[in-house]
This record gives structure tokens, sequence and C-alpha cells, in this order.
């Protein structure tokens, strides 16, 4: 008899160091973060499940990673599910998934109409549904905004506790983007965290990539992080 075997999803080696509740930009006193703490706290009374909706800038994904990592911390065995790189593998990638104590969807949006990652999802919940697992799933609408066919999926996505994510202001971004480098052991001043703001992409994953960028580039020529050092390294 064939056994399925949960896909092997790596998560990026830099996300121990970025994408965590610490580093989060609400911080680790904000609503998000405080609920999905007590979350764990809680798994071994009941199953754990929490819809977090907001737009690609609110942060969401972070949150996602944010918790596999706290999963690890823990010794849960745990994995992030991208619809956006699975969804073309078909709803077999669910198979098996069950086994694992942590389990985040990112962008669960995007199966929304399709009848078969419809019913597998559903099929899903139910087979999770147990204490000592957390399910985590993100979308950039409300259950019922969706537009899902199968009644019995909407349902069951509005089973646990909805939290809906405000997107990023441009303070926002500026702020993360020194906090981050604070805890790189570098320093980035408000002036050029604004000026990689109007000079770049706001899409705060291109940001993030460009402030490792300038983390290597600094470490390598023993230099600050000053407007005429980002305009040499970035070529702008």
């Amino acid at each position: 008899m064939l056994t399925h075997e949960p896909m092997q999803m790596a998560l990026p080696v830099t996300l121990p160091d970025d994408e965590t509740f610490t580093s989060y930009f609400g911080g680790e006193d904000s609503l998000e973060v405080s609920h999905l703490k007590d979350s764990f706290s809680k798994l071994s009374q009941s199953f754990q499940y929490t819809y977090l909706c907001g737009l690609g800038d609110s942060g969401k994904s972070h949150l996602l990673y944010a918790t596999c990592i706290q999963a690890q911390e823990r010794g849960l065995s745990n994995m992030l599910l991208s619809m956006r790189e699975v969804i073309d593998f078909g709803p077999m990638v669910l198979e098996g998934l069950e086994a694992l104590d942590v389990l985040c969807i990112d962008d669960v949006h995007l199966v929304a109409g399709d009848d078969a990652w419809e019913k597998a999802l559903f099929n899903f919940f139910n087979r999770f549904n147990e204490p000592k697992k957390m399910l985590v799933v993100t979308a950039d609408l409300l259950p019922d905004m969706l537009n899902i066919s199968l009644p019995d999926l909407e349902s069951r996505l509005k089973w646990g506790t909805t939290l809906q994510i405000r997107s990023m202001s441009d303070d926002d971004k500026a702020q993360a983007l020194v906090k981050r480098t604070k805890m790189r052991g570098l320093e980035l001043s408000d002036e050029c965290a604004r000026f990689l703001l109007t000079r770049l992409s706001r899409d705060m994953r291109t940001l993030l990539d460009v402030l490792d960028k300038l983390d290597h580039a600094s470490m390598a020529a023993q230099r600050k992080l000053t407007i005429p050092f980002i305009k040499s390294t970035l070529k702008l």
C-alpha cells in the first residue's frame, strides 16, 4: 500500500533572523502576534485555527514564517505551504500533511472557485481538526468574500479566529527597515530608510532583499549605511 509523505518545502535560510514575531512591524504586543503566541499555549487543549486577512503588504506572510519558527523552537513539526508556489501541483500536495503539528497556508484565496482544491481543503480541515494541531491560513479577503463555491469549505474557513490586518503605511515600512537593520547589528537612519522608500519599490519583500544586499556590502566595505553609500551600492 502506498503512503504519502508530506512534501518537503524548505524555508529560506534567512528566516530565523528576519521573519520572527520579534521583527514583526506591528510589534510583539500586537493583537495578531499575541493571539498566535497564545494559540501555542492552548495546543494541548484543542485544535487551534486562525484566519489572517489582509492585502499583500499587510505582513501576513511574515506572521506565517514567524509561526513556523516558533513551532521549530518548540520542537513541533511544521510547514509553510504557499498556494502561489504549489497550486499547479494540484491538491495532492495536501495528502499526508495531517501528520504535522503546525501547518500554515498562504494565499488560500488563489484556489477559490477551483472545485478540486476546494474539496481537498475541506477534507483536509476535517482530518486536521484534532487537539495539538495548529492551522493558520491567510487570504486577501474575508471568507464570505472569496467566491468559494463549496459552502462547507466557506463554513470551515470561518471556524476559528479571524483577524484583519491593515496594510503597512510608508511610516510602518520605514520603521520596519530600521528595526531589521538594528537586529543585524547595523544602523539605518530614518532618513536612509525613507530614501529607500522613495527610490525603490515599496513592496516590503523587495525592500528586505535590498536591505540584505546593503548588509553584505556594508560588512565587506566596513562602511556605515549612509545615503551616498546606498546610492553607490545600488547604482541609484
